[in-house]
């Protein structure tokens, strides 16, 4: 994908730090009882099952229903709001489910001072809540935990020192083969071994440090908000022509350019193809597109700067983009790489 020369000075110089974490509702201003999901705006009778299902585990999480059928009621009668993530300062991984109580890392780009917040991984619950938009009471208390626990010593720390510095390691990572999208072995160890001299300042370093060391790809996640952060520059700087952003809903796909940030530019959510890693899993259990991780393609990381094998469904004329096959019900089984579809650029 070539970028336009002006988002190119502006993403080239972006410099991006970890800053803040903060509750979704405070972060993003989010107006009461909202639910945030990937991909392009989409009602929620027309959703997938993976975003019914997170709507309405979301109205469970923030106790606005106390069972499913109440949950989805309040869903069909209108009175939660659901919203596409990328609309908001933020992305949505996968299913994408934010609400106003999840914890989210906010990075800052020091050179335009603009914000984006994006949620954590979910440690030992792997997508968990947020990114497959499953729940459970264990669920729930380990995003509490992360927000109420274990980040807030480290965002103390990050602010007397003025933020923990990004792009080093990003840079680095590249160098190393990381591909910073579908591939982030590199960056998890850099990052793990730069955040150790923060973390020794804090109480609880033992267990932040367990975090870093043991949540997989959860530098995926600073990634996605560093990316969107640059691209929200873009974005303020009108660049015609300039994509800024990009992810599928399981339904539909969809972009958005600089010049009117606000519209979205959609069509089907295309299918990756790629190796199958779940035991038993199959081309037709697999689920169109789900997820706004492809904000890292329109920062120029993933398919942009990976070899592209046409084996793994590269065939076409579309950006390509990297990710993860998402089960029709839920689960990951495996990676790989398609193409922007050609109609949203229509």
């Amino acid at each position: 994908m070539q970028l336009e020369p002006e988002a190119k000075k502006i993403i080239d110089t972006s410099d991006p730090h970890w800053v803040d974490v903060l509750p979704a509702g405070t972060f993003l201003d989010l107006p009461e009882k909202t639910i945030l999901h990937s991909g392009p705006p989409i009602e929620f009778e027309r959703m997938c099952v993976l975003h019914r299902r997170g709507m309405v585990n979301a109205c469970l999480f923030e106790g606005w229903a106390k069972t499913e059928a109440e949950a989805e009621a309040m869903l069909v009668r209108g009175e939660v709001r659901v919203a596409a993530a990328m609309d908001y300062a933020t992305v949505g991984s996968g299913t994408g489910i934010v609400t106003a109580s999840v914890p989210l890392l906010v990075v800052e780009d020091r050179t335009t001072g603009l914000r984006a917040g994006v949620f954590p991984s979910e440690g030992r619950f792997g997508g968990g809540f947020c990114g497959w938009g499953v729940y459970s009471p264990e669920i729930a208390a380990n995003l509490a935990y992360m927000r109420d626990s274990l980040f807030p010593p480290l965002v103390k720390v990050l602010k007397d020192v003025g933020g923990f510095p990004l792009k080093a390691l990003f840079a680095e990572a590249i160098r190393m083969g990381d591909e910073l999208h579908s591939c982030q072995k590199a960056i998890d160890c850099l990052f793990t071994r730069a955040i150790i001299p923060y973390a020794l300042k804090c109480p609880n370093a033992g267990e932040l440090l367990d975090y870093f060391a043991t949540a997989d790809r959860f530098t995926h996640n600073f990634g996605q908000a560093a990316s969107r952060a640059a691209l929200l520059g873009v974005a303020a700087a009108g660049v015609k022509g300039a994509l800024v952003a990009a992810g599928g809903n399981g339904v539909e796909y969809g972009v958005k350019f600089a010049d009117a940030p606000n519209t979205w530019h959609t069509a089907p959510s295309p299918m990756i193809v790629g190796p199958y890693l779940t035991p038993g899993a199959k081309k037709e259990n697999q689920l169109p597109w789900i997820g706004d991780s492809s904000i890292t393609e329109c920062r120029g990381w993933g398919g942009q700067i990976r070899p592209i094998n046409p084996a793994h469904g590269c065939a076409g004329t579309g950006p390509v983009i990297n990710g993860g096959m998402i089960d029709r019900n839920g689960g990951w089984m495996g990676a790989g790489s398609t193409r922007m579809p050609d109609a949203c650029f229509r």
